[in-house]
């Protein structure tokens, strides 16, 4: 009996070593085949962090895991993953892998994975990585079998049982048609026998948070889908014929029946067939996001709905199948529960056909859509057809009155009030458009606001449109006396806009004239609601685009970025700008916007108590890097005004600190633009010339540091009588042109360098008289023989240091020499050195 237990007791050890030992010994095995495969089949780099391998997990079968599983291609040298799988686990059949002659995975498990396809600007997508299959066909191609050598073996076969993809995150960019989707969760539990060739394929699908944007459309957001069903598969022949199936778009309920298949040349045979089994009213309602589902609690609704759609036929690249699509609302009606007006009459037939062919010989009937709210009716149709050479047909009639509206829908925190009126149509092949045949495209009528206000939390001022009437013409949209006022600004605009509706179906250029008029702007008003509300855009996106502005390889500025397919011309005439502390009055000109440029012509305005004309652009075609070209015609500007009013004078000319006078200027300035649109000026270039009149120089800190040099405290408040100065601006460096000036009567010329950085090189070489010496100075010289005869001296003054901290510091050399003249050989030297300490 002891000897049965020893010897069970081996048996135990050596299954149990047998069992160790087995997945190391094909673990290599492993390695080589996923290297194998990845290699013939994929461009791009696949790397596995590690690989596991047990018999004890799934006995009797293989457990094999691999960690942190990656496939990425390098771009442009910058790395794009394409998926990423921290954890991957399959359950593989040993005795297939055994016989090596196919492999048989029973389950499969994806977790926590990230699956990011995208599409560039120019068309191509990150996911084909596929090696092309001649090349495929080139690679696996095995060599003939001789009679001296023997054939390789042939390639091993793989067969999967069931797949399950566990919280897998989706972000798909389509760069080039501006779409983007996003779901939060994808599970996916697929179970049947791919090894045979008829099976049962169980499919569960949960799609959680999903949202789709294209172009500024959002189309789905924050909307679950799942789906359960049994489909009959013949994997031979990849046909699918569903058998069972239990479908919701959040809680809407949804019937899908038929089959499909996979063909030869990326086609797919499809006979299809969806419904709604639910069709009241209320059930539509569930397709509302969720983030908004909570404000439809109480809601009291009425009527019926109907959706169905039929696809058949074959389904390819530029052909699409049979089509059928019927959405209907009947006679529905919405009232919220603690608002005395409701929603009614809400009638909807929409059909969607296609033929069986391209996608241009699909027609979308919208036929009837009508609401009424407060006895206020509104109602609307468009039909478009022959999508290669769209015509469009359909027209809008109503009045929304805002107030009732409020009453019916709520609008909580909201202040609503005025009146909307509409009434246009439209008829006509877009061609007629395009070749500017508007006599054979109908399209006219008008839209109307009457005495609108809108007012919420965030605005409390809110904005007023007093009046303001569109009319329609196929050309244009004639805007007339629109009025509108926001906050203590207020706008009157008249004008046209044309070729609209290429802009809107075409993405072509919208182009308009305006007058612009109005008594005040207050431009610090919209600086300080912009910045306000910044935050409250950014968590209202819809979309998880993060990577997007990431791409983007810079910051988006906060300036005005101007729309490039936008040519539009305004005319001002503007009685007062706010800007900051500046008062900006009478702005006459024209401003005109192309390619993201706004060109400036003759744009006058009084300011600063005199008057500036501005000629130039401001240009956003690169948003990144806004930028300004002007030429400046500036006549008698307060200067101490414009010291404190601008930025660039403050950096550029501290010498108009504590400063009076009038200053005129011509001048030309290009520069880069910051966040807070000041230019950045180590980008500044531009040059030159300012003349003054009644400039007084007071306080400033290079003029009491000369007055305490020659003991004169007169010369730290002067008066220049005339002033012309030439200059010139590279890259922020100042370069001041010699220029001769008297200063309290002194001639002088003054000329220099400062950088970029206010770290200043000038030198004023001044002929001072002598009664602007101290007398301490003045004793000096008395002691002087011949002195009598010295009625001036020349002194140079060199200004250093930086803009914050100037220096001062004489150059006696010419005065000296001077001395010695008149002196002649009795000047001693210890009166030199005297009068040299004097002015230190």
């Amino acid at each position: 009996m002891k000897k049965v237990f020893i010897t069970l007791a081996i048996i135990i050890v050596l299954i149990i070593v047998a069992l160790m030992v087995i997945p190391v010994f094909f673990k290599s095995d492993i390695l080589r085949l996923i290297e194998e495969k990845s290699s013939k089949y994929i461009q791009a780099e696949l790397a596995i962090g590690d690989v596991g391998l047990s018999m004890f997990k799934n006995f009797p079968n293989l457990s094999v895991t691999l960690d942190d599983v990656m496939i990425s291609k390098e771009e442009n040298n910058t790395r794009d993953t394409l998926i990423n799988i921290p954890y991957f686990e399959a359950s593989v059949n040993l005795k297939s892998l055994i016989s090596g002659n196919e492999i048989i995975i029973n389950n499969v498990l994806l977790k926590d994975c990230f699956f990011s396809p995208k599409v560039n600007a120019e068309g191509k997508a990150n996911w084909d990585i596929m090696v092309p299959s001649d090349t495929t066909d080139v690679k696996t191609r095995e060599p003939e079998a001789t009679e001296e050598e023997p054939a390789s073996d042939s390639e091993t076969a793989i067969a999967f049982n069931n797949i399950e993809v566990r919280n897998l995150v989706l972000d798909y960019k389509d760069y080039q048609a501006s779409t983007f989707a996003h779901v939060d969760a994808v599970n996916l539990n697929l179970k049947g026998n791919f090894s045979e060739t008829n099976t049962i394929l169980n499919v569960l699908l949960s799609l959680k948070n999903i949202s789709l944007r294209q172009g500024n459309s959002v189309w789905v957001n924050n909307t679950d889908f799942n789906w359960q069903a049994d489909i009959a598969a013949n994997l031979k022949e990849m046909q699918f014929n569903i058998q069972k199936n239990d479908m919701a778009l959040n809680d809407l309920k949804l019937d899908l029946i038929g089959s499909f298949g996979i063909m030869e040349n990326e086609k797919y045979s499809m006979d299809l067939k969806l419904n709604a089994p639910d069709t009241k009213f209320e059930s539509l309602l569930a397709l509302i996001p969720k983030d908004f589902q909570k404000e439809l609690e109480g809601v009291k609704t009425s009527g019926e709905f109907q959706l169905s759609m039929e696809a058949k036929g074959e389904y390819y690249e530029n052909h699409l199948p049979a089509i059928n699509l019927h959405f209907n609302i009947l006679n529905a009606s919405l009232k919220y529960p603690e608002l005395p007006e409701s929603v009614e009459k809400i009638n909807l037939k929409l059909n969607v056909t296609n033929p069986g062919g391209t996608v241009a010989q699909t027609v979308a009937n919208l036929s009837t859509l009508t609401f009424t709210v407060a006895n206020n009716p509104f109602n609307m149709n468009v039909l478009v057809s022959n999508l290669d050479d769209p015509t469009f047909k359909g027209g809008m009639k109503g009045v929304i009155n805002f107030e009732s509206l409020k009453k019916a829908l709520p609008l909580k925190d909201i202040t609503l009030s005025g009146i909307l009126t509409t009434d246009l149509s439209f008829d006509g092949k877009y061609q007629y458009i395009e070749k500017e045949q508007y006599e054979k495209f109908t399209a006219n009528g008008k839209i109307a606001l009457k005495n609108v206000l809108f007012k919420s939390a965030d605005f409390p001022e809110g904005i007023s449109v007093p009046s303001g009437e569109i009319t329609i013409t196929p050309a244009r949209l004639n805007l007339q006396n629109l009025l509108v006022k926001i906050k203590s600004s207020d706008f009157g605009l008249q004008g046209y806009v044309a070729n609209y509706l290429p802009y809107v179906f075409k993405d072509q250029t919208l182009k308009g004239n305006f007058t612009l008029t109005s008594n005040t702007i207050n431009v610090n008003e919209f600086m300080t609601s912009t910045t306000s509300g910044s935050t409250s855009d950014a968590e209202a996106a819809p979309v998880k685009d993060t990577t997007v502005v990431q791409s983007s390889g810079a910051e988006a500025p906060e300036g005005i970025a101007i729309p490039k397919n936008i040519q539009l011309a305004f005319n001002t005439n503007i009685k007062q700008v706010l800007y900051d502390s500046l008062v900006i009055k009478t702005i006459k000109g024209s401003i005109e916007t192309n390619g993201g440029i706004a060109t400036l012509k003759n744009l006058s305005m009084d300011m600063l108590e005199g008057n500036l004309i501005m000629n130039g652009s401001y240009n956003t075609a690169n948003p990144a890097k806004p930028s300004v070209d002007l030429n400046l015609r500036i006549s008698d500007i307060d200067i101490n005004s414009a010291y404190h009013a601008f930025s660039f004078v403050k950096e550029s000319i501290p010498i108009a600190m504590n400063c009076s006078g009038k200053i005129s200027a011509a001048m030309k300035f290009s520069s880069e633009l910051d966040k807070e649109m000041s230019p950045i000026m180590t980008t500044a270039n531009g040059g030159g010339s300012l003349s003054t009149t009644g400039f007084l120089i007071k306080d400033n800190p290079a003029m009491l540091q000369l007055a305490s040099l020659l003991k004169n405290d007169e010369l730290s408040r002067l008066s220049i009588a005339n002033l012309k100065v030439d200059f010139k601006i590279n890259n922020g460096n100042i370069t001041v042109e010699p220029f001769t000036t008297n200063i309290a009567g002194n001639p002088t010329t003054f000329q220099g360098t400062q950088t970029v950085d206010g770290k200043m090189d000038y030198v004023m070489s001044m002929n001072i008289a002598r009664k602007y010496f101290g007398k301490d100075i003045d004793n000096v010289l008395k002691a002087i023989p011949g002195a009598d005869n010295i009625k001036s001296l020349d002194v140079d003054v060199k200004i250093g240091g930086t803009l914050s901290k100037p220096t001062v510091t004489p150059d006696l050399s010419k005065a000296l020499k001077s001395i010695q003249k008149e002196a002649g050989k009795e000047l001693k030297n210890n009166i030199l050195k005297g009068l040299d300490k004097l002015f230190k």
